[in-house]
């Protein structure tokens, strides 16, 4: 970004710590509310380290996640990026799944009237918030941030066609998640806003045939697309979904994976380490990050997210007949 341009995300966004210090994103936190109190998810290593290593279901499998309230979103406004930026491009999780757009979106239009005086009293840019949906959720949002970046860095592109091409981008923007434990998410069912719902007779069914089913996310919906034996069927299965489509050409050269827990118990999976060979050889940029705290409270501990940019034309020209 320009000196007086930043970009902002909310915590739940799969970044691995080295991009976010190399581009100076600012992390715009999430609170998870649990059985023994409240979280503060930052994407903070030290913390989130602490949180998978002394994750329990009896604290977490009834906690919610609760984005900054208007007023929090207004504090950090203030504290954190008028002083250091004119413009500020914020890219957050889906809003069907989430209120995060809403009330970030909420405190921009409030103080607008303040952010235009402060601007006239100190002979400065009026300071303005670009607020993007990303219709997407954990790698997925990764996905477009990290095609943003090098869009404004690397094609120098100016901000608004950097945006509009975003907003275009969302809809070719494919996620994927395992599910390590139905169980979990079958408990959670009540409490996830607008997902994909377990029944008790596929959680059943599942369970006795050890199937783990994938999870699609695209264009703001999810729904099951296909299910495989066990966890590990299941990884195997998503790789060789994702070698096709790098195959056929992805929309970025981006791949983005992530796992609910310490990244030296998925790391030397082979075949992750088969996948991420194949991918780098295709000259895509794969990252792996620990998953959001947000995202693994909702979908569980151990589970698997990747995500891609892919324009499938056959499918997209049905969806729009």
């Amino acid at each position: 970004m320009g000196s007086r341009i930043g970009l902002a995300v909310d915590s739940s966004c799969d970044l691995t710590p080295e991009f976010i210090n190399k581009h100076n994103i600012e992390i715009l936190p999430i609170y998870i509310h649990h059985k023994d109190g409240a979280y503060h998810d930052t994407r903070d290593t030290k913390s989130m380290i602490n949180f998978y290593r002394n994750h329990s279901r009896s604290r977490y499998s009834k906690a919610q996640s609760e984005p900054l309230s208007v007023t929090e979103a207004t504090r950090i406004i203030e504290d954190r990026l008028l002083p250091k930026y004119d413009r500020v491009n914020v890219i957050t999780i889906n809003s069907l799944k989430s209120e995060v757009f809403n009330r970030l979106t909420e405190a921009a239009l409030i103080n607008e009237p303040q952010f235009r005086k402060l601007a006239a009293a100190n002979d400065r840019a009026p300071f303005r918030m670009r607020m993007v949906d990303s219709l997407t959720m954990f790698s997925g949002h990764a996905v477009l941030v990290h095609e943003f970046v090098r869009l404004m860095q690397k094609e120098n592109m100016q901000q608004s066609k950097a945006i509009a091409t975003i907003n275009n981008l969302r809809d070719h923007i494919y996620g994927y998640i395992i599910p390590h434990d139905l169980s979990y998410m079958r408990e959670r069912r009540h409490m996830r806003k607008s997902d994909h719902k377990i029944s008790w007779l596929s959680f059943k069914l599942a369970s006795a045939l050890n199937i783990n089913p994938i999870i699609e996310l695209h264009r703001g919906e999810s729904q099951a697309v296909k299910k495989s034996k066990g966890f590990q069927g299941a990884l195997e299965d998503l790789f060789a979904l994702a070698k096709d489509k790098i195959d056929q050409g992805l929309a970025t050269d981006t791949l983005v994976m992530s796992y609910a827990g310490l990244l030296e118990e998925i790391s030397e999976n082979p075949a992750l380490k088969a996948f991420t060979e194949y991918a780098k050889s295709k000259g895509i940029n794969v990252t792996l990050s620990m998953m959001s705290t947000t995202a693994a409270v909702n979908v569980g501990p151990k589970s698997f997210s990747l995500a891609f940019a892919f324009k499938d034309e056959t499918k997209e020209a049905l969806q729009e007949i």
